[in-house]
This record gives C-alpha cells, structure tokens and sequence, in this order.
C-alpha cells in the first residue's frame, strides 16, 4: 500500500530556515500524533534557492507540490498569508482534501 503524501502550508514570509525548520518539524509531529502510525509522507514546499526566485515562481513551485499530494495540511496562521490562502483555494478548487492543524491540535487537546 503507498503512503499518502501530505503538503505543508503555512506561513513562511519573513522566517528564517531554521524558524520554518522548526514549524515543519511541529506540524509532522502534529500529523503523527493524530493519525498514529507512518503510513504517510510529508511533503514540505520549501522552494530552494528562492532569494533568486520572484515570489510568483516560489508560488508556481508550491502549486508544482501539492498536484503530486494527496491531502493539504493547513498550519497556524494560514488565514494570514496570501500564499496559504491561494493554495487553500486550490485545494477546494481541485478537491484535495484539507486538514487544519490548529483544529487538530485542539482535539488533541481535549
């Protein structure tokens, strides 16, 4: 059986490497706990090279990521980059399925 493939979106504007190296690692282990066992890969949209990219390639690039997904992962403050945003809508707009992690971490949570 293949393991589903989840891409991360999340806020990365203004972060450092290891700021969102450390978001990334807080959402895979957020997903981990939530569905139990490694039968998934997480898929990260960290562009390389993107001080020599415009931000439309980076964006361009996210978009490449989520067509080889099988779900989209929404990570805190999405509501606020214009980027998760637009990948959010194209989720819905190409029905992948979508997870919010904040609501996630909630029923954890409880």
């Amino acid at each position: 059986m293949s393991k589903l493939k989840i891409m991360l979106s999340r806020p990365m504007k203004g972060k450092t490497k290891t700021e969102i190296d450390k978001d990334t690692n807080e959402m895979a282990n957020l997903i981990f706990d939530y569905y139990g066992e490694a039968t998934y890969d997480i898929m990260s949209s960290i562009v390389e090279d993107h001080t020599e990219k415009s931000e439309l390639e980076c964006f361009s690039e996210s978009i490449f990521f989520m067509s080889q997904a099988d779900m989209l992962a929404m990570g805190h403050g999405w509501e606020n980059s214009r980027g998760c945003k637009l990948e959010h809508e194209i989720a819905k707009a190409y029905n992948v399925p979508i997870i919010y992690l904040d609501d996630i971490k909630k029923e954890l949570c409880e």
